[in-house]
C-alpha cells in the first residue's frame, strides 16, 4: 500500500516535468523547422533549391505511384464495361437482324401458302387437315402373279370409299379398290393396275407412279428434260382430289451416268410388305 501511495504521490511531479521539457524543447524545435521552411522559400542557395526540387519530385512521384493502381483498376473496370456493353450492342443488333429476317421469311411463306391454297381450291385438292385416319387390321392377302390386294376389316360402315389412300406411318401403301359393308379391298402400290399421281418436290416434277406387278413401281409421263439425283424424294401430289397430298411414296435411284440423257431411274418404295399387319385408311372429314 505504501508503494501505491508513493506512485500516486510521484505522478504529479512527473507530469509537471514532462510539461516543462515540452515547453523548453518542442517549441524551439517548431520555431527552427518553420524558420528552415521560410528560409528555403527565400533562399537562392543551389543546395537548398536542389533539395527542395528533389523533395517535390519525391512527393509528385509518390502520389503517382499511389494513384497508379487505383487508376489501373478504374481503367480496367471502364474497359470491361465498354467491352461488355459493346458486345451487348452487337448481340442486340444481331438478334434484331435475325428477327427481321424471320419476319421476312414468315411473310414470304404466308404469301406462298395463300397462293398454294388458292391453287388447291381451283384444282379441287383437299388440304392435309381435311383428312382423318381410320385404323384397321389386314385379315387376308389376295394375290396372283401380277396383282396384290389386301382385305381390310372396315367398309362403308366406317365411311370407306373407293380411291381412298391406305397408309402406314404416313407412307402411301395403296388405295381402296372395292368396298363392302364391313370389309374392303385395297390395291397395293406395286399392283400392275396401280396408278397414283406423285410429285418430286426437289425437282418440281409431277408424274404418275405405276406398279410393275413385280414388287416395284416406275414413273410415267416425265418431262423430257427431267433430271434426277439419287435419293430425290417422291410424294403423293393429291391432284386427283381423293388421295391426300404429301404422303411419302419412296425415293429415286439412278445409275449416275455422266450423260444425263442416258441415265436410268428406278424407284425405291417406302412400302415394305413384311411390315404390314395394321394399316390406316384416310378419309375426308365430313
Amino acid at each position: 500500500m505504501s508503494q501505491n501511495r508513493l506512485a500516486r504521490s510521484s505522478t504529479p511531479g512527473v507530469s509537471a516535468l514532462q510539461k516543462t521539457i515540452s515547453k523548453k524543447f518542442l517549441l524551439p524545435s517548431y520555431i527552427i523547422i518553420s524558420f528552415l521552411f521560410l528560409f528555403s522559400e527565400k533562399s537562392d542557395f543551389k543546395a537548398i533549391r536542389f533539395l527542395k526540387a528533389l523533395i517535390n519530385d519525391g512527393i509528385t512521384y509518390s502520389i503517382y505511384i499511389v494513384n497508379a493502381p487505383i487508376k489501373l483498376v478504374s481503367d480496367l473496370g471502364s474497359s470491361a464495361r465498354h467491352y461488355f456493353n459493346f458486345n451487348i450492342v452487337l448481340e442486340n443488333k444481331k438478334l434484331k437482324d435475325e428477327v427481321e429476317q424471320l419476319n421476312a421469311e414468315k411473310r414470304e411463306l404466308q404469301f406462298f401458302k395463300n397462293e398454294n391454297d388458292n391453287l388447291k381450291r381451283v384444282l379441287g385438292i383437299k388440304n392435309r387437315d381435311d383428312y382423318v385416319s381410320v385404323h384397321t387390321k389386314i385379315i387376308h392377302e389376295d394375290t396372283n402373279e401380277f396383282a396384290k390386294n389386301l382385305i381390310l376389316t372396315i367398309g362403308s360402315n366406317e365411311g370407306v370409299q373407293l380411291g381412298q389412300a391406305m397408309v402406314r406411318n404416313n407412307v402411301y401403301l395403296g388405295k381402296i379398290s372395292e368396298v363392302n359393308l364391313f370389309s374392303s379391298k385395297a390395291m397395293v402400290i406395286t399392283d400392275l393396275n396401280s396408278r397414283v399421281p406423285v410429285v418430286i418436290p426437289s425437282r418440281g416434277v409431277n408424274a404418275i407412279l405405276k406398279g410393275n406387278g413385280l414388287g416395284g413401281a416406275q414413273l410415267l409421263f416425265l418431262p423430257q428434260n427431267a433430271v434426277f439425283e439419287n435419293n430425290d424424294q417422291i410424294y403423293t401430289s393429291g391432284s386427283d382430289g381423293i388421295i391426300k397430298e404429301g404422303l411419302y411414296v419412296g425415293k429415286i435411284i439412278t445409275d449416275n451416268k455422266k450423260d444425263i440423257k442416258k441415265r436410268k431411274y428406278s424407284v425405291d418404295l417406302g412400302f415394305k410388305e413384311h411390315q404390314l399387319n395394321y394399316v390406316s385408311v384416310l378419309k375426308v372429314k365430313k
